[in-house]
């Protein structure tokens, strides 16, 4: 397992993936949609999947 499957990342913008690593090391994604036009449509719906994704670990 290389050093960036090790950490968690934050990723924000159009077509980025966040990634949390869980204690047990099972990882989890939460990916950001490609068309920057629908990003910013629906940028609510983005942070409050990485929100609730962050709030299941911590």
């Amino acid at each position: 397992m290389s050093l960036e499957e090790k950490q968690t990342i934050v990723a924000l913008g159009a077509g980025s993936i966040t990634k949390v690593v869980w204690p047990d090391g099972r990882i989890e994604r939460c990916d950001n949609i490609k068309d920057v036009k629908l990003y910013i449509e629906k940028i609510d719906e983005m942070l409050e999947r990485k929100e609730n994704l962050f709030n299941q670990r911590y």
